[in-house]
């Protein structure tokens, strides 16, 4: 079958076992146009990778201190598959098995392409002393101290040998305790302390809501998470940790280096900072301050609810530039025509004299198509604006 290279970002992320492996199945939607063969390009897209491949695509979104929720920018490179998925996996999908993944935002990738030809300038510079031999001593050092550190952090079970923290071996380091060489997790190979724990308010109403449980139970599970799992990724900006298990709900975790725990991601692939699955917010008043809604990690105040003629709505060139899957458009349509509403109202930011669209494109090319006049609105500004 033939290889393939697609930019996107994940819909859906779960955990399968294929043929005894344990593998990481991401429901892909992409951000612009491929080489998928014809008749598999409207298909939707699921690619299968492996941990150690899914591990190193998280730490390369963490490095840029971004979050997964954030990243529309993920290139895959792979295979397309016919491959039987377990019985409860989507059907009628384009199987992309992952052979190499690539992460980094979109202005580096740019800085990327105009440093190029200085590159190939500057080894076209040093291949005139290629008769000299290269130091094989170095190269030899660097494969030794990758093996090391892959014993110790078999030996020492991938526990830091300095706060317990357990950790995946591309994060640690090797240290000396009383003579003897030990793993480390970042903070301790920095001399600091690992810092305590704390979620984020709007995050344990979320997980009390979307958990049905009390939120000082979501409290207690969501501070006790990094210590309890493993640190799998340790950027600039933020920390991630992850739980392999198969009993509970949370998968992953993301943590500012203060402590603050601002997102998780459940093994269904559901996200805090998902603008589909942002907290519902109860509104009793329509003044300035009173509720409040994330769109794509960004806080917004809720000014008021409205109904406006559709016509005014303005939408922006990043909305027009990436139309809605048809399915979904029929979806929402379908959901209007049965209960006479719609399931969530559109976003939108009110500036000057004209609204600007901010979240619910889908439902605003639904309400275009249905041909309706006015539509039901919220209207926020941003946060610290």
């Amino acid at each position: 079958m033939p290889a393939v290279r697609i930019k996107g970002k994940p819909i859906s992320i779960k955990e399968i076992s294929l043929k005894n492996k344990e593998m990481i199945a991401m429901g892909f939607e992409e951000t612009s146009s491929s080489d998928l063969p014809n008749g598999l390009s409207n298909k939707e897209k699921l690619i299968l990778m492996d941990l150690n491949q899914w591990q190193e695509l998280i730490q390369s979104i963490v490095s840029v201190g971004d979050s997964l929720n954030n990243a529309n920018d993920i290139i895959i490179e792979g295979e397309i598959k016919e491959i039987k998925l377990p019985d409860d996996n989507p059907k009628g999908v384009a199987t992309i098995v992952c052979s190499k993944t690539e992460y980094y935002k979109e202005e580096k990738r740019e800085k990327a392409q105009k440093e190029k030809p200085e590159r190939e300038n500057e080894k076209h510079i040093e291949q005139k002393s290629q008769s000299e031999p290269k130091p094989k001593s170095n190269n030899r050092s660097v494969k030794q101290k990758k093996k090391d550190l892959a014993e110790l952090h078999k030996k020492y079970d991938g526990v830091c040998q300095g706060c317990g923290q357990r950790c995946d071996k591309k994060v640690v380091s090797i240290k000396k305790k009383k003579g003897e060489r030990v793993i480390a997790c970042p903070d301790c190979s920095q001399r600091k302390k690992r810092p305590k724990f704390r979620a984020n308010n709007n995050l344990v109403k979320w997980v009390a809501q979307t958990s049905n449980i009390d939120e000082e139970k979501a409290r207690k599970e969501l501070e006790a998470f990094p210590s309890t799992y493993a640190l799998v990724a340790f950027g600039p900006i933020t920390r991630v940790y992850w739980s392999w298990e198969k009993t509970g709900k949370i998968e992953t975790v993301f943590v500012n280096h203060s402590g603050e725990i601002f997102n998780l991601c459940y093994k269904d692939g559901t996200q805090f900072l998902r603008k589909n699955n942002k907290p519902k917010v109860e509104h009793k008043s329509k003044r300035k301050g009173r509720g409040k809604l994330f769109i794509q990690g960004d806080e917004y105040h809720i000014i008021t609810k409205d109904e406006i003629p559709v016509e005014e709505i303005e939408v922006p060139e990043k909305f027009l530039n990436s139309s809605p899957r048809r399915e979904k458009v029929m979806e929402k349509i379908n959901y209007y025509k049965q209960h006479k509403k719609w399931d969530r109202d559109v976003v939108v930011i009110k500036k000057d004299n004209r609204v600007e669209l901010a979240d619910g494109y889908t439902r605003y090319v639904a309400t275009k198509e249905l041909n309706l006049n006015k539509a039901k609105v919220v209207i926020v500004e941003k946060a610290n604006s």
